[in-house]
C-alpha cells in the first residue's frame, strides 16, 4: 500500500503493482489501537516484506481515484493516507465493521468496488447474531443445540418448551464476544428474573435461549474456505488450520481463552472437520472459528457458534505455532481471491428441465424450508406427490413438509427435490413445494437457502438483471393466470 505524495503518478504506480504481482493487506478494525491479532499480522507481514496497514474503520474516508481508492484516516492524531486497488489489495475486516451504519457502508463500498474481502459484510452480520447463525446452520441441516428467540416476557414459556423444557438452559445476548453475555440458568425463577433485568437495561433487547449440552469443554476449530462451493460444501474447498480444546474457566462455565480458560491442541476426526467446514460454508466465511461441543453422554457434536473474527493468540499457543502464518498464505495467494456475490434482481427467470422457463421472485425475507412452484393440482399418494403444470405431469418423492401461514391459517405442503437451471448453472436436488400460485405474480418463489446455493445478492430495485424476461410477462397480468410467467418447452410431434 503506497504512502501518497503530491507527485505520485497513480497510473505508473498501479501498472508497476500489477506487473510485479504485489499484494498488500488492509485490516479494518473497530479499535483505536491494534489488537493482539493485528499485531501478529503486522509482525509476520514485516518478516515477509508484505505491506500491511490496520485502520480504525470508524474514522476512515474512502476517496475514489483512478482504478482504486485513497484511504484517509487518523492515527495517533496524525492524518494518514494510503492507496489501495482491487487488483492488489486484500481486505481483512474484523467485527468492528458492523459497529454502525457508517462502518457498514465502508464495507459495502469496498465490496461494490470488487475488492477481495476475507469475510463479507453479510457473513460477519450473520455470525454477530447468535440467532441468525443458528437459523442459517439449521437451514443447512447442521447439528446445533435446540434454540428459541425470546423478545418478550410472554415468550419465555414457549421458548423453554422449544429448547426441551428442562433446566439448566443457556441464555445468550444475540450479540457478544469472548463469552460476555452468556449465562447458565438453572430454574424458572432465575430465567424470569435474568430476562427482566435484561429488559430493564434494554427494553428492545432480545435473547437466545439454547439447550445446554453436557460437557465441560468445547473445541475451537479455525477454518479457511478457499472457494465457496454451495453445491459441494465439503472438505475439498476447506482447510483446517488448527483446533484447540478449551477447558471451562475455574469457578465459571465459560471456556474462552480471553477469560483465562485453559487451551490445548485437539486432534479432530473426519466428522468434526466436515461439520466445521460445512458451518463455514453455510455462513459464507473464508476465515472463521467454529465452536463445537461434544455431548459427554451421547458423543454427538453440536455447533455452538461461528466467529467471523477469530483471534490468533490462544490457538497459536495450543497448537505450538503462529496460525497467522497459514492465514497469510491464504490471503496473499491471489488464486484464492473471489469477489462478492452475483447481483440479481428481485425477479429473474430460471429453467425447470422438462417444463421450460419460469419467472421467479427472489424473496430475501423467505426463510421457509422449501421454495414454492405453481401446480394446477397436487395429489399425495403415500410417500410420493404427483402434480401437473399445464400439460406436464410430474412426480417426486416426499422428503419433508413445510408449514406456510395463509392469513390466519397454516397450510402444510409436501416437499420434493427437483433440478433447476439458473444463469447457466444446474442446481440439483433443490427443495421445492408444489402449490397453487394462481393468485401470485410469479409461478416460482425462491427461498433464502436456494439463493445461498446460487451465490446471489438481491437488488430489490431491479428486475431481470442476469436473465431475460419471459415473453409477454407482466406481474399484474400474471395474477389470476395459472401460466403467467411460464414459457413452456415446445414439444415437437414425432410425426414432424
Amino acid at each position: 500500500m503506497k504512502k501518497l505524495s503530491p507527485a505520485l503518478d497513480f497510473r505508473s504506480f498501479l501498472n508497476e503493482a500489477e506487473e510485479n504481482g504485489m499484494v498488500n493487506i488492509l485490516m479494518l478494525s473497530g479499535e483505536s489501537k491494534p489488537s493482539k491479532t493485528a499485531k501478529s499480522f503486522l509482525e509476520e507481514c514485516e518478516k515477509r516484506g508484505i505491506e500491511f496497514n490496520v485502520v480504525n474503520v470508524n474514522n476512515v474516508v474512502l476517496e475514489k481515484v483512478y482504478n482504486g481508492h485513497v484511504v484517509k484516516y487518523t492515527q495517533d492524531e496524525e492524518p494518514k493516507e494510503i492507496l489501495i486497488r482491487p487488483e492488489t489489495t486484500a481486505i481483512v475486516p474484523r467485527r468492528g465493521v458492523i459497529t454502525n451504519s457508517y462502518t457498514k457502508q465502508v464495507m459495502r463500498d469496498l465490496e461494490a468496488s470488487r475488492y477481495f474481502c476475507v469475510n463479507s459484510l453479510e457473513s460477519i452480520e450473520i455470525c454477530e447474531s447468535k440467532y441468525l447463525t443458528s437459523k442459517v446452520l439449521e437451514e443447512e441441516g447442521l447439528p446445533i443445540p435446540r434454540y428459541s428467540l425470546v423478545n418478550s416476557i410472554e415468550g419465555l414459556d414457549r421458548a423453554l418448551e422449544e429448547v426441551g423444557g428442562k433446566f439448566p438452559v443457556v441464555m445468550k445476548l444475540l450479540s457478544g464476544a469472548q463469552g460476555i453475555g452468556v449465562s447458565i440458568v438453572d430454574s424458572y425463577a432465575s430465567l424470569k428474573s435474568v430476562y427482566q433485568t435484561i429488559q430493564k437495561l434494554d427494553p428492545d433487547g432480545e435473547i437466545l435461549l439454547q439447550e445446554k449440552i453436557d460437557s465441560d469443554f468445547d473445541i475451537r476449530i479455525q477454518v479457511i474456505v478457499k472457494k465457496f462451493d454451495p453445491l459441494n460444501p465439503g472438505a475439498k474447498n476447506c482447510t483446517i488450520l488448527g483446533a484447540m480444546k478449551r477447558q471451562a474457566v475455574e469457578k465459571d462455565f465459560r471456556t474462552n481463552y480471553t477469560l483465562g480458560g485453559e487451551v490445548s491442541a485437539y486432534e479432530t476426526d473426519e466428522e468434526i472437520e466436515r461439520i466445521a467446514c460445512e458451518a463455514a460454508n453455510a455462513v459464507s466465511c473464508h476465515w472463521c472459528g467454529v465452536d463445537i461441543m461434544v455431548d459427554s453422554k451421547t458423543g454427538k457434536p453440536f455447533i455452538l457458534e461461528v466467529n467471523s473474527s477469530p483471534g490468533t493468540e490462544g490457538i497459536s499457543e495450543a497448537i505450538g505455532k503462529p496460525i497467522v502464518d497459514d492465514v497469510l498464505d491464504y490471503v496473499v495467494g491471489k488464486e484464492n481471491w473471489s469477489q462478492t456475490k452475483l447481483e440479481v434482481g428481485y425477479l429473474e427467470t430460471l429453467e425447470i428441465p422438462s417444463i421450460g422457463k419460469m419467472v421467479a421472485k427472489f424473496d430475501t425475507g423467505n426463510g421457509s424450508t422449501a421454495s414454492s412452484i405453481h401446480a394446477d393440482e397436487v395429489i399425495e399418494d403415500g410417500d410420493v406427490v404427483r402434480f401437473k403444470i399445464g400439460e406436464n405431469e410430474m412426480e417426486g418423492k416426499i422428503v419433508g413438509r413445510t408449514k406456510t401461514e395463509i392469513g390466519r391459517d397454516t397450510e402444510e405442503r409436501p416437499i420434493i427435490e427437483m433440478d433447476i437451471i439458473f444463469n447457466g448453472l444446474k442446481i440439483p436436488g433443490v427443495k421445492v413445494a408444489p402449490t397453487d400460485r394462481i393468485s401470485k405474480s410469479t409461478p416460482f418463489l425462491a427461498n433464502r437457502p436456494l439463493m445461498k446455493k446460487l451465490g446471489v445478492m438481491v437488488n430489490p430495485h431491479k428486475a431481470f438483471v442476469v436473465s431475460d424476461r419471459v415473453d409477454d410477462y407482466s406481474p399484474m397480468q400474471a395474477k389470476g393466470d395459472p401460466y403467467g410467467g411460464i414459457e413452456f418447452i415446445e414439444i415437437l410431434d414425432p410425426e414432424d
